[in-house]
């Protein structure tokens, strides 16, 4: 593991420090512009806006990518997000803001794609297991960390602004000072999206709720806990316990999706979801304490709802489809991350903050309905020929490409 660690050390702790401040900073836009009176339905549509800018960037960064080579291209793209921080520090609407995280979330497509192809280059079939396991474990420790830094200034004033500017320009540096080789593309396979929905509808549209959820807990959850509990080291402690959460059951729940058919377990975490999502809405939830555990577990469990769809997709897929299927599954990831945001704030204009809640009961419903479906009309893959679970990380399409797995064909 320490060799492995080595070779793509530079990439890892760029990672660390552009995740720190981009987790802290996707969560501060929240709690400013609901601090400034923004209406919910404008604070999910600046949360859509970073989203759709990543799903764009994530298909139309590559060719700049290699005509510049990684270094020079991560410094750019860094040095865009850092401005649009600070423009929207000069400026306080959400209009302009839109369209600042708009670019934004485009420029971290072109940072995490440069990060994951590193990364993709640097391991061999026999390592990028391990690869993926310390990126997996770097992007989601440093999202918690990054919510502590609400804490850390005045939330109405500059601060929040400089620190996460100066921690994306700060994670040009690894890279900057590394001394390996910059890696080159390679040009993946390509499968049609529709041939992908028909193998595995199943993956698809588990993707796409988990999109639909994962972008309303990243663009909206702060706004409730802000709501119901408003001081900024609480809304920092049970968002870091939300991201905390998802990095420690991936493990577990992903074992457990080895030894058992892969759609019961996407029914049974998705029955805990839909549990806890009651739970919080009733007034157990009130008492600090026991959001913390259920927010905890609520985001372990929404966390591996990506990996466990991808992860039964690919037992259905040949080995030469794999790269570009898990490009269409990221793809369905991000178009439902994107309109989530959208989505949520009109459960919570109806039932107040905990209509986000009830948010996330229809979206796992409607994917228990279909995963139920499926189980009757399509038989599952025997537990001996399913892959090996791998947790992977939603960022862009290039990091889908670290599955070191040889996989079949759903019907």
């Amino acid at each position: 593991m320490l060799s492995v660690l080595i070779t793509v050390l530079s990439p890892l702790l760029s990672l660390v420090i552009l995740t720190v401040g981009n987790g802290f900073f996707v969560t501060y836009v929240t709690v400013r512009l609901h601090l400034e009176g923004v209406p919910a339905w404008m604070i999910g549509a600046i949360s859509a806006a970073y989203y759709a800018g990543l799903v764009f960037g994530s298909f139309r960064i590559e060719p700049f990518i290699i005509r510049v080579g990684h270094i020079r291209a991560y410094a750019a793209f860094a040095s865009l997000v850092a401005t649009t921080i600070l423009l929207q520090a000069l400026y306080i609407n959400p209009w302009w803001w839109l369209i600042l995280r708009l670019i934004s979330g485009y420029c971290m497509a072109g940072l995490f794609i440069t990060i994951e192809s590193w990364l993709l280059v640097k391991s061999e079939k026999g390592t990028r297991g391990q690869v993926l396991s310390l990126y997996m474990i770097s992007f989601y420790a440093a999202q918690a960390l990054g919510q502590f830094l609400l804490s850390a200034g005045d939330l109405k004033g500059i601060v929040p602004f400089i620190l996460a500017a100066l921690l994306s320009s700060l994670s040009v540096v690894p890279l900057a000072m590394t001394r390996t080789a910059t890696p080159h593309f390679e040009e993946p396979s390509a499968l049609n999206f529709f041939q992908l929905y028909r193998i595995s509808p199943v993956g698809i549209f588990g993707c796409f709720c988990s999109g639909l959820i994962m972008g309303a807990i990243y663009g909206l959850l702060p706004l409730y806990i802000s709501q119901i509990q408003p001081e900024t080291e609480t809304i920092a402690l049970l968002m870091g316990a939300t991201i905390f959460g998802g990095m420690l059951l991936q493990y577990p729940v992903g074992k457990l999706s080895d030894a058992l058919d892969r759609r019961k377990v996407i029914l049974g975490v998705v029955a805990l979801v839909l549990a806890l999502s009651i739970l919080i809405t009733t007034p157990l939830s009130h008492a600090l304490f026991i959001l913390l555990i259920l927010l905890f577990f609520f985001g372990g469990l929404t966390f591996t709802i990506y990996p466990l769809s991808i992860s039964y997709a690919l037992d259905y897929l040949q080995s030469k489809d794999t790269v570009a299927a898990t490009q269409g599954l990221l793809l369905a990831y991000s178009v439902g991350a994107t309109f989530g945001p959208l989505l949520g704030p009109g459960f919570m204009h109806l039932a107040g903050p905990r209509g986000l809640f009830f948010y996330f009961i229809a979206i796992g419903s409607l994917l228990t309905i279909l995963v139920l479906w499926r189980s009757v009309t399509s038989p599952g893959v025997p537990k001996e020929e399913q892959q090996e679970f791998i947790p992977i990380p939603r960022t862009t399409p290039v990091g889908t490409e670290l599955n070191p797995r040889q996989p079949k064909s759903e019907s």
